[in-house]
């Protein structure tokens, strides 16, 4: 049995009757997340250098935190279903590493 979450076929464009971008089915939760957070990155990046034109400077910002935003939604979502590496007694005692 299989354990682990994995997507599903979902269209996320759809123009008249036909699907036209869907998400694939069948791939582990953990690496569609790890896509939507290097997609998302790389939107951030670009928007940070958009914010720095003043003429877009207040559009841009809000794209920004709104990708900011988005992208703090999907890295939550990925340490919710990624493969947890054990924790170190140290750390998780809240001591100091020696």
């Amino acid at each position: 049995m299989n354990t682990t979450p994995e997507t599903v076929d979902h269209p996320f464009s759809v123009h008249g009757r036909h699907d036209v971008l869907q998400a694939a089915g069948g791939i582990p939760v953990h690496e569609s997340l790890d896509a939507a957070i290097d997609r998302l990155q790389v939107a951030i990046g670009g928007v940070r250098e958009l914010i720095q034109v003043s003429s877009v400077s207040i559009q841009a910002s809000l794209v920004f935190f709104a990708a900011e935003s988005a992208l703090a939604l999907v890295i939550a979502a990925h340490a919710g279903v990624a493969p947890q590496e054990p924790t170190s007694p140290v750390r998780g005692a809240g001591g100091a590493a020696c």
